[in-house]
């Protein structure tokens, strides 16, 4: 299982290992990667699941607003189970399910996204045509079904 954390200070890094081992012990058996930014008035921290192949996840910014430890850990297991429902995957320990949609990611970054190539045209070619041809999609995106 990958587990990733990241934070730009000593105390950045250890806020980030301390939230990773919080949604790890929550959900086991998910990838799940987090980073810690700014500083205490301003920062925040955003957690990605790394089964889904692009860069989105759910950005928590609390601003200073830490009044607890147990009140932030309740905080930051609810967020993490909020991705887990809006990637269709159930709460709890993770079963090794890919993601095929999550919702409130546009259709252009959802996974497994083919161009639909049925329209492409020829752009370009050498004169003996052995050259690979360029092809111009069209911008329609095939989505999953």
């Amino acid at each position: 299982m990958i587990l990733y954390s990241e934070g730009a200070t000593k105390a950045q890094e250890d806020e980030a290992n301390w939230i990773l081992e919080a949604i790890s012990i929550a959900y086991p058996n998910h990838p799940w990667a987090v980073r810690v930014y700014g500083d205490s008035t301003g920062g925040g921290f955003f957690i990605r699941n790394l089964n889904f192949p692009k860069n989105w996840g759910i950005n928590c910014k609390h601003g200073g607003k830490i009044y607890s430890a147990s009140s932030f850990k309740k905080d930051v297991i609810r967020k993490a189970g909020e991705w887990l429902e809006r990637a269709n995957l159930k709460r709890g320990v993770g079963d090794g399910a890919p993601v095929d949609f999550l919702e409130g990611v546009p259709d252009k970054d959802q996974p497994g996204q083919k161009i639909d190539l049925s329209q492409a045209k020829i752009v370009m070619a050498d004169e003996h045509g052995k050259r690979p041809e360029v092809l111009q999609a069209s911008e329609q995106i095939a989505r999953p079904a």
